[in-house]
């Protein structure tokens, strides 16, 4: 019977971060509470308390970017895709230049 070598699918980076995040996905979450703890920081002597409402809402704004994923891309890399995309351009000539309309 033959025998054939079947590569290990490396469609998915491997889960580092306690089996759950890879390394991107870390350091998304990382930026997020970054972004929330300088919002903290820096609102927290004009608005009190509420800094921390809104340094929490700051933080969020990472979580799509860890969780969301679409067509088995990621939300950075299909935003960037998208964005490829809508700068290619969509009309091509195809005029020959003997031909008169």
């Amino acid at each position: 019977m033959r025998s054939y070598f079947v590569p290990p699918n490396t469609n998915e980076k491997e889960k580092v971060i306690g089996g759950i995040l890879n390394i991107n996905q870390f350091f998304w979450v990382l930026a997020g509470f970054l972004l929330g703890g300088l919002v903290i920081v820096f609102t927290h002597k004009i608005l009190g308390q509420f800094s921390i409402f809104l340094g929490l809402i700051f933080a969020s704004t990472s979580l799509p970017f860890v969780l969301y994923k679409k067509n088995d891309l990621t939300l950075f890399q299909y935003l960037t895709l998208n964005q490829k995309f809508k700068k290619k351009v969509k009309k091509l000539p195809n005029k020959r230049k003997e031909v008169e309309w």
